[in-house]
């Protein structure tokens, strides 16, 4: 099932993209973007809450999630879009614990961060954790699963998709570096929102409103699916908020970048509650029209036929024009994706290799390097794309498997290493061996198969072990339990290290700033979430 465009829808999705690509590279050449590596990479540390926002949102936001959400709530209803609600979860605890520290020490990077409360070696085994995940599965995944969805839409080569859009990916990001890559998020945000507007609001009045929508398919609408749905348990799935939520959030520094470069804490904070809120529509948005879809076509989509929802309601219910808009959106949440994941990776590079084995490398030449590794990593991305493409079956479900896992091992050790003080070098190195052990297991299981993996690990296929929320909650207490307990027996970190990198509970609270204090605005952006929870369950 092709799209069908006019030369309308074209000019429309022509003119937006060059538009808003345009403005990011404005404010790039006026904001100086190359002049030093604190500009290229972090935007000179001076991107306001409102860009940090949108920003963050916007490299969630990518064309497989704008896809995958609507073809998966046409399959499974709106308890496909459950995650979509943990945002006050992850972004709270993020602001709460972790970012304080980040901006008090001034980090490009978060395993610089590790270095500090750790030492070298924690900073040189993450960051290069980081870059492998990086390169192998966000740049991988987001260029064949963009390349897949253009393929479905418009019927263009797949590979041939991937190359042209990593390359003019990567040129923008060469020229315009961070500054670009935040800006031209912003208007990617307009774009995805207006876009997917539209489609809601027009599927709605076709469908006779939301009680029309309630009337036609009840069983659809709600976002609660039991504890034992091996899709998308409603508690699995919270419990992923506190682990693997606060890793993607608060730790992944594809996404803290985008906080790291407020110039204060209190930007880095009032972006991050601006995410949430954005967080709140998807499930609107982009839940919602699959569910559209179901109650207006039923049975038209079946199995893995559901992927073309998104198709079939820009065929069926937007005019020309609005067709061309809500491409362009998908486009925007592709680039903004990649952008992001090609903008981190050569902070990565030149702040945890290249800097720290040589702090003599100038501050221009950390910039061109920086320009270089960009391209050099694209080629990467597009040969693991391939990789992917040529093994559909086999390696695209690894690597997805594999990212799913791979929090796991290092989520307590930085987490809990800002948190207490009692954490030790020893504990935290002990808990990742652990970590990796259950997350190798929990690997080979799913690429085992239900049949073999419940022969082999049993105790892996209960209603409670089944899911990986439920996976990764009991694996996270017990590396936690292991992290705490080699602590507790190995030699304690130096009161230095500790003074700069963890929390003083001793400390008063801060004062209540009103009307523009975070946590004001976390209490009723919860508030709201768990509205829409009770509401829709």
């Amino acid at each position: 099932m092709n799209l069908s465009l006019t030369t309308f829808d074209w000019t429309v999705l022509l003119l937006v993209m060059i538009s808003s690509l345009s403005f990011g590279l404005i404010m790039a050449y006026r904001k100086k973007a190359g002049q030093n590596s604190t500009n290229f990479f972090l935007g000179g540390r001076a991107i306001k809450w409102p860009v940090i926002g949108a920003s963050l949102f916007a490299t969630n936001i990518g064309a497989e999630h704008l896809v995958g959400l609507s073809g998966d709530s046409y399959r499974y209803g709106l308890s496909a879009g459950s995650v979509e609600l943990t945002c006050a979860i992850t972004l709270g605890f993020a602001c709460a614990i972790l970012f304080p520290y980040y901006m008090k020490n001034k980090i490009y990077t978060i395993p610089e961060f590790l270095e500090l409360r750790y030492n070298k070696k924690a900073r040189i085994f993450f960051s290069g954790l980081m870059l492998v995940i990086s390169v192998m599965t966000k740049l991988a995944f987001t260029l064949f699963a963009g390349a897949l969805v253009m393929n479905s839409i418009l019927g263009w080569d797949v590979m041939t998709t991937a190359f042209y859009i990593g390359m003019i990916v990567a040129v923008f990001t060469i020229i315009g570096g961070f500054t670009a890559v935040a800006y031209s998020d912003t208007i990617q945000v307009v774009l995805m929102i207006v876009g997917a507007a539209a489609m809601l609001f027009i599927g709605l009045d076709k469908v006779g409103g939301w009680s029309g929508l309630m009337d036609k398919a009840p069983e659809m609408m709600t976002i609660a699916a039991p504890y034992d749905d091996p899709v998308y348990p409603f508690w699995g799935i919270l419990a992923t908020a506190f682990y693997a939520g606060i890793f993607y959030w608060g730790i992944d520094q594809v996404n803290v970048q985008r906080v790291l470069s407020a110039p204060d804490l209190k930007h880095a904070r009032w972006g991050s509650m601006f995410a949430v809120l954005l967080k709140l529509f998807p499930i609107f948005l982009f839940a919602v029209p699959g569910v559209i879809a179901f109650a207006l076509y039923p049975g038209e989509l079946s199995g893995e036929e559901s992927k073309q929802t998104f198709v079939l309601l820009l065929n069926n219910l937007l005019p020309s024009g609005l067709r061309g808009l809500m491409l362009a959106s998908l486009i925007a949440a592709l680039i903004t994706s990649l952008i992001a994941v090609l903008n981190s990776v050569s902070t990565l590079v030149v702040r945890d290799f290249i800097v720290e084995f040589r702090p003599s490398v100038s501050e221009k030449k950390q910039v061109t390097l920086g320009r270089y590794i960009i391209l050099v990593v694209t080629l990467l991305g597009i040969g693991a794309t391939f990789l992917v493409y040529k093994n559909e079956e086999g390696l695209y479900k690894y690597l997805q498997t594999i990212t799913a896992y791979l929090v796991i091992p290092v989520f307590p050790a930085i987490f809990f290493g800002i948190a207490s003080k009692k954490v030790t070098l020893k504990g935290a190195a002990y808990s990742v061996l652990v970590g990796i052990v259950l997350s190798t297991i929990f690997v080979v299981d799913q690429l085992l198969g239900a049949e073999a993996g419940k022969d082999i690990f049993p105790f892996l296929h209960h209603k409670l072990t089944l899911n990986f929320g439920y996976r990764g909650l009991w694996a996270e207490i017990f590396i936690t339990g292991v992290l705490f307990g080699v602590s507790y027996f190995t030699t304690k970190t130096a009161p230095e290290k500790l003074e700069k990198t963890t929390i003083n509970y001793s400390k008063r609270v801060a004062k209540f700033e009103g009307i523009t204090d975070w946590r004001l605005h976390l209490t009723i952006l919860s508030g709201i979430t768990l509205f829409l929870y009770i509401w829709l369950s």
